[in-house]
């Protein structure tokens, strides 16, 4: 999804703890000669203030949310924001869908602040600058009514921004807030059957192949080779992406088509890179950011910043800079080191609900999909939902909406009947482009 418009240059700011400082000079009865003007003087601060249609324009839209009025909210929602969406019905028909029984009483608008960037939630290629952001508080009528446990509280978390032209008194939407396709996931009273055909694919190392003293031992050597993938193979499986014209989407896209029958854009796909490891922040970002590719990132909160063995693995502020400029960040556990498809809530809780609030607080985004660690314990992704069913219910407590396999055999004919099944396409050394591409169905047009 490109999103083309020509911003506004950035204004000029200067700030002081936003006051404005006059020097005054000292009286004396005897008359002096004038002194230079100092160096160091400091000159008024001019305050940034948002033009009362970017206020005016907040308001009306959430209005108009509360009100159930989304056909009316299209033309008020900016030329990049409306390409994001199949169509204009389409928007409008998700989100009759998604709070048809999630109704919303109010929606309180905080103040303007002017950002530096923003980046489309699924587009890490486009930056427009200058834009306003203010904070959503919404009200639901029967917030405990809601699945999952605590999805009303999130949507502290999606604030709506605004631009405006330049010379212009016009004001439009960049990011939707409450509206958006990557606002939290409220789960219908029942799941609908939806067949669809989306890749998603599982990385973990972008890198070189590792030295065989990587690892003491060749297990866990082999491991890692097997998770491996070159740079190059990378930049290949990205280029061939691109010349189908196919469409990365985050995980929370796919649960709007999964569960409120949003349409997906031309052959989707969805990227995730388990651990956090630092080599696809190094090697395979760039590529993305230059394709416009999103991409979901599970990171464990153990390792964040942490070097252990040979592996290094990504700051917070580099996390942070992936939420911020069109990535997703989801859950992987602490360490990646004790399988739960057993686990009691005890463990449950120290593995999962507590590294959600880590990255919660880190990211300020929702979390809401999980990374099981280890191999999903079944050949298939579709079984093992009856000794799985607790551990399931328990997630959903904690507020997950589902959660991702890394299986032992990749299968065309393995599909998914539950959000806690999903099955991914493992990627290593020995992914082949031809393998690779005999998961897209497209051809290059």
């Amino acid at each position: 999804m490109a999103l083309n418009r020509a911003v506004r240059g950035r204004a000029w700011v200067c700030a002081l703890g936003c006051l404005a400082v006059i020097a005054v000079s000292g009286c004396s009865s005897a008359p002096k000669s004038p002194s230079p003007r100092p160096t160091n003087s400091i000159a008024p601060v001019r305050l940034i203030v948002a033009p009362p249609q970017v206020i005016a324009l907040a308001n009306t839209f959430e209005d108009q949310f509360v009100e159930r009025n989304y056909a009316l909210q299209w033309d008020e929602l900016a030329p990049q924001d409306q390409a994001m969406w199949p169509s204009a019905a389409a928007r409008t028909a998700m989100l009759s869908r998604k709070f048809a029984h999630a109704v919303v009483e109010r929606v309180s608008v905080g103040d303007p602040v002017l950002d530096s960037t923003w980046t489309p939630p699924e587009d890490p290629s486009i930056h427009v600058k200058d834009v306003w952001q203010l904070s959503v508080h919404v009200v639901f009528a029967d917030p405990a009514a809601l699945r999952p446990a605590g999805v009303a509280a999130l949507y502290s978390m999606t604030p709506l921004q605004v631009i405006t032209g330049p010379g212009s008194d016009l004001a439009e939407l960049l990011g939707e807030g409450p509206e958006s396709i990557d606002a939290p996931i409220i789960l219908p009273l029942s799941i609908p059957v939806v067949k669809l055909d989306v890749p998603i694919l599982m990385y973990h190392l972008i890198d070189q192949i590792p030295p065989r003293s990587i690892e003491p031992s060749t297990y866990g050597w082999k491991l890692e080779i097997g998770l491996t993938t070159l740079p190059s193979q990378f930049d290949a499986q990205m280029a061939y992406l691109a010349s189908i014209q196919a469409n990365a989407i985050s995980l929370q896209h796919l649960a709007d088509a999964l569960l409120y029958g949003l349409q997906l854009p031309p052959h989707p796909f969805v990227i995730t890179f388990d651990d956090g490891r630092l080599s696809p922040w190094t090697n395979a970002v760039p590529l993305l950011r230059q394709d416009g590719f999103t991409a979901v990132f599970f990171p464990c909160t153990g390792l964040i910043g942490r070097k252990v063995g040979p592996q290094t693995y990504m700051t917070a502020a580099e996390i942070q800079n992936l939420a911020a400029t069109g990535f997703s960040i989801e859950d992987h556990t602490i360490n990646d080191d004790t399988d739960f498809f057993s686990a009691g809530p005890g463990t449950l809780n120290r593995l999962t609900n507590r590294t959600k609030a880590v990255l919660e607080n880190l990211t300020g985004d929702p979390v809401q999909f999980l990374a099981y660690t280890g191999v999903w314990p079944w050949p298939l992704s579709t079984q093992g939902a009856t000794q799985e069913a607790s551990m399931f219910a328990t997630l959903a407590s904690y507020g997950y909406i589902a959660g991702v396999q890394d299986l032992r055999v990749d299968s065309d004919s393995d599909v998914s009947t539950a959000l806690w099944q999903l099955p991914r396409v493992r990627s290593g050394l020995a992914t082949t482009l031809s393998f690779f591409e005999h998961w897209f169905t497209a051809q290059p047009s």
